[in-house]
């Protein structure tokens, strides 16, 4: 079934349609599916095979009513992905998944009008330079942390270097010979 859906949406053409006639396309995407992702995910220190494996992101495109951006009306689409990201503390090293769920919304158009540009809330597609995968992986890419950390204290973090003997203190068992 995720197959077939996928087959459809690939078109261009498709994702220009199911805006206009406000349809709605839903899946799930494989780790497999986003390589950029999972490479991202990798240099971040996710290594375990197992984890990266049952990744898996879901996701809704749904056509929304047409809007005008000043006085150009435009195709709407919005994008809703959920997963949940296997991420590594770079402090502690332990797991630290982190849960996405967002909402996107897109204006479908060439040249986009001087009003869209002036909008933070929606980005602007162009038609036939976007898939599906591309989309998502793109909104997943941005929604990863530059540093990954607990906002709070880590777990155990060893704070001390431990008991060592200062090596200066040999110094205080030397005498001075006389001249």
């Amino acid at each position: 079934m995720i197959d077939m859906q996928k087959e459809i949406f690939l078109s261009n053409a498709r994702f220009l349609e199911l805006a206009r006639q406000q349809k709605k396309s839903e899946g799930v995407l494989g780790l497999a599916a986003l390589p950029r992702l999972e490479e991202a995910l990798r240099e971040l220190g996710v290594s375990n095979e197992r984890i990266l494996a049952e990744v898996s992101v879901a996701y809704g495109l749904q056509g929304l009513p047409a809007r005008y951006f000043g006085e150009v009306q435009l195709p709407m689409l919005s994008l809703t992905v959920h997963t949940s990201l296997p991420l590594v503390c770079q402090r502690c090293f332990t797991p630290m998944p982190q849960a996405v769920d967002a909402r996107f919304e897109y204006a479908i158009c060439d040249e986009p009008p001087e009003a869209l540009l002036e909008d933070d809330e929606i980005d602007w597609l162009e038609p036939g330079e976007f898939s599906l995968e591309s989309l998502v992986e793109d909104e997943l890419l941005m929604a990863l942390p530059i540093s990954v950390m607990h906002e709070e204290a880590c777990g155990e973090l060893q704070k001390t270097a431990g008991e060592k003997p200062n090596p200066f203190a040999v110094l205080k068992n030397l005498k001075l010979a006389d001249k």
